[in-house]
């Protein structure tokens, strides 16, 4: 039996060490992508979140949400005429005036952007795999009339959406990969 005495390393054991510091880079590399990944989605999920406390604010009696911004955001409600004992209709408010007003200037998303794609919106229509804009958008979807027993349903909602008192709504950001990631739930 031949023992080997301190020849120094051989090729395979130099070759070895080469692959395992290579692997330890490659994890460290791949460990940084994703806590930069984390990082964009808590972003996401923080403006998300904002969104979801403004609009629960907005429903409630003792709201702080600027007037400018209940004009276009809060549910119109058909007010009465004393005198004629009669409704008046009020102009209808939309969900596209409503997104405008949530983005402008003095909006509570006014310094938002899209922590994924800052050159897009802070909105999107849906989560689509095949468009890399929608990565780190908000997705906002109305709730839909379902048989009772059945469970609830929603869709994004569109541009002309009148919004109506209780309009249920979802709050949801896609992630990296284009995946739903739902936020909460609230009521106009």
């Amino acid at each position: 039996m031949s023992i080997r005495r301190n020849q120094g390393l051989v090729l395979s054991e130099v070759m070895f060490i080469l692959l395992l510091i290579s692997a330890m880079v490659m994890v460290v590399f791949v460990g940084r992508l994703s806590l930069d990944e984390a990082k964009r989605t808590e972003a996401a999920k923080a403006t998300a979140v904002t969104l979801l406390k403004w609009f629960d604010e907005l429903g409630s009696e003792a709201s702080k949400v600027p007037a400018a911004l209940q004009e276009k955001c809060r549910p119109a409600e058909p007010a009465e005429d004393a005198a004629a004992k009669t409704e008046v209709k009020v102009a209808a408010r939309t969900w596209v005036e409503c997104r405008d007003a949530l983005l402008a200037e003095g909006g509570p998303l006014h310094e938002e952007k899209n922590p994924f794609e800052p050159e897009y919106s802070v909105f999107s229509e849906k989560c689509d795999r095949g468009n890399r804009g929608t990565r780190g958008g908000i997705v906002v979807e109305e709730s839909l009339k379902v048989a009772p027993g059945q469970p609830a349903a929603f869709a994004p909602i569109t541009h002309g959406r009148v919004l109506e008192k209780d309009l249920g709504i979802r709050i949801a950001i896609c992630d990296k990969g284009s995946f739903v990631i739902k936020i909460g739930e609230s009521k106009l």
